[in-house]
């Protein structure tokens, strides 16, 4: 009886063993998916990687910092995403940054097309690869922004500063 129940233990221990990747196989393979990721119109995204502070600096102009990770799958072109917004004027001298308080999506969802130029273009380059769940701090220069031109409450050539989170993602069919 004895040697049954370990034989049972053996294989119940092999089989879970097996059916578990390997601490280094998760590893490479969440390096792999954060690294690249395919849109899908089938084009290649490459998604840098946060520091040990979770700051991202995704293109010169634009540094994103993660604040909550996510759960669910990564953002690609062409997604719709759902999020929850907030947006401030940057200052430095300010605490966390935040200048003066220009906007929030409130009880509503703010929904758009991921690059499809329905958003400022810091948006189109700073939510691809954000992980649904996440929420994530984008700085935003003027270029990328509404640049010399403002808008409503944004002075002209002003840096932004936007926590945005990623609620939900939908395919684009």
């Amino acid at each position: 009886m004895s040697t049954r129940i370990a034989l049972i233990f053996a294989v119940s221990t092999l089989a879970l063993t097996a059916c578990q990747p390997s601490a280094d196989t998760a590893s490479k393979s969440a390096e792999g998916s954060a690294a690249q990721l395919a849109s899908s119109e089938g084009v290649k995204m490459n998604c840098p990687a946060a520091d040990t502070a979770g700051v991202i600096e995704v293109a010169p102009g634009l540094t994103a910092r993660i604040k909550k990770t996510g759960y669910g799958r990564a953002a690609v072109v062409g997604d719709y995403a759902d999020t929850n917004v907030w947006l401030w004027l940057y200052d430095e001298t300010a605490e966390d940054n935040r200048g003066q308080f220009i906007w929030e999506s409130g009880d509503n969802v703010f929904q758009f097309k991921l690059g499809s130029g329905q958003v400022i273009k810091g948006w189109d380059l700073g939510v691809p690869c954000m992980i649904e769940g996440e929420t994530r701090e984008l700085i935003i220069a003027s270029d990328l922004a509404y640049g010399a031109s403002g808008s409503g409450e944004i002075p002209p050539n002003a840096t932004l500063l936007f926590t945005i989170e990623l609620v939900k993602l939908t395919a684009s069919n």
